[in-house]
């Protein structure tokens, strides 16, 4: 489980924000105490090295021998408080000149001019030791004076900066996070606002109406358009919803109706055998068309919500031979003959299911509006590149002012009412082929008859060539 998943953006904003506060005041207080101790060892080497000076400055040598006089102010600047110890020595080689003599030596030897610091034990104290050397002559030991102090002063220097320092970050923080729990609220109140614009849709009767994403932060502004794109997908698909069911009822109505006029003349008692048989097959024959209409109905709502996969290379003249196949049963019972026409196999980079059912709903039509004992003829060619799938039929064809409308849902020419069309057949084929991008063309049929010119309809897969 991830920590903190189930957590408001309030509460994730502020453990971040309260975690780098604390964070920064960790390392600002390590940082801090690094500073204060060498702030203190630099104020306090800086006294001690000016007592070395006024003793050092003393020194002299007067007819061979070593001589100085320490001046009575040269400690006082030492002795400030009463917490701390002050030692001194003065040597010269071995011999003690002045001071402790028992105080540890320095185990490096200064420069002219140059104060060495170093910390040491004395008396079972921790001191700080200045040290320096006096060079009187060039054949003349140096003369070394150490000056030290016990760290007590030092000590509390640094705790009382440490204890302030300590005690204005708590106050930072504690004042930063004050303000940290008021600044995350006035910084979420764009989603606040976001979600209260979304609640009062719930009232509004067009809740599809988009959201204005110019007043958002830039942040909210890709969600926001996100959210608009699909509330306008979300309002197409409803209205389409709408429109199909208002269309579906009104076209079931006919079949349904027919269908429970027969089945009531064939239930009366008085009516001959012969009308009775006739009603019956009435039923059937509507019944039929009712199953036909729901399978076109179940075929559009398929075509308009299905998903375009990968295409692939289809051997083509395979694929329309299975298709026809299958139709051939029902363009049997109509006496129509299915001509296949291919000279060679033609491979086209397409989804296989998609380029099925547009087939299948194109042969479909060619038997049901094709004249009766017929024939319909089925061509697999490649023109200036790109494959082509035709399907011609011998019916009364399509004028070319009504070629555009009839890719309309439920759109059926005057003269096709006697035929119980449902005018579905070429709006499936229209929206799959949207779909996997294939060019519809309708166009005059070349074997029509009496019955009119026929209908071709040409099936054209852009870059159809694709190697197998």
């Amino acid at each position: 489980m991830v920590l903190g998943a189930g957590w408001s953006l309030a509460r994730r904003q502020l453990v971040v924000l309260v975690s780098s506060l604390t964070g920064v005041a960790l390392l600002l207080g390590l940082s801090g105490s690094w500073y204060i101790h060498n702030f203190a060892e630099r104020t306090s080497d800086r006294v001690l090295r000016a007592s070395a000076n006024a003793v050092s400055e003393t020194v002299t040598l007067e007819r061979g021998r070593v001589s100085l006089e320490v001046p009575p102010g040269a400690f006082g600047m030492l002795e400030d408080s009463a917490r701390d110890n002050v030692y001194y020595v003065v040597r010269s080689g071995r011999q003690i000149i002045t001071g402790y003599a028992d105080f540890p030596a320095a185990a490096t030897m200064p420069a002219p001019d140059e104060t060495l610091y170093r910390y040491d034990r004395y008396l079972g104290q921790n001191v700080r030791v200045a040290t320096q050397a006096r060079y009187l002559t060039d054949n003349h030991l140096p003369v070394v004076v150490e000056v030290a102090e016990t760290l007590d002063e030092r000590g509390l220097l640094e705790r009382r900066m440490l204890t302030g320092l300590v005690a204005l970050e708590i106050a930072l923080v504690a004042f930063a996070a004050l303000l940290i729990r008021p600044a995350v609220n006035w910084g979420l109140q764009p989603l606040t606002r976001l979600r209260l614009a979304m609640d009062a849709r719930k009232a509004n009767a067009d809740v599809f109406v988009p959201l204005d994403a110019t007043q958002a932060p830039w942040e909210l502004r890709g969600l926001i358009e996100t959210f608009n794109n699909l509330l306008q997908r979300l309002n197409y698909t409803t209205r389409r919803v709408r429109e199909f069911t208002a269309d579906a009822s009104h076209q079931m109505r006919t079949p349904l109706a027919a269908l429970r006029a027969h089945l009531h003349l064939a239930r009366q008692a008085d009516i001959a055998e012969a009308e009775r048989q006739t009603a019956l097959a009435e039923v059937d024959a509507s019944a039929g068309r009712l199953q036909r209409l729901l399978n076109q109905l179940l075929a559009l709502a398929r075509s308009e919500n299905v998903l375009k996969q990968a295409a692939r290379p289809v051997e083509l003249n395979a694929l329309v031979a299975e298709t026809a196949r299958e139709l051939a049963p029902r363009a049997i019972r109509r006496g129509i003959e299915i001509h296949f026409d291919a000279d060679k196999p033609v491979m086209a980079a397409i989804d296989p299911l998609i380029l099925a059912e547009m087939l299948g709903n194109l042969i479909d039509n060619a038997i049901h509006y094709g004249r009766q004992d017929g024939c319909i003829i089925l061509r697999v060619l490649r023109d200036q590149g790109e494959a082509v799938i035709e399907v011609e039929d011998d019916g009364p064809g399509i004028p070319p002012d009504q070629r555009s409308a009839v890719f309309q849902r439920f759109h059926r020419l005057p003269r096709d009412y006697d035929t119980h069309g449902s005018g579905l057949g070429l709006a499936i084929v229209r929206s799959l082929a949207d779909t996997a991008g294939v060019r519809v063309e309708l166009g005059d049929g070349g074997n029509g008859g009496d019955a009119g010119p026929g209908l071709l309809v040409r099936l054209t897969i852009p870059d159809g060539e694709a190697q197998p």
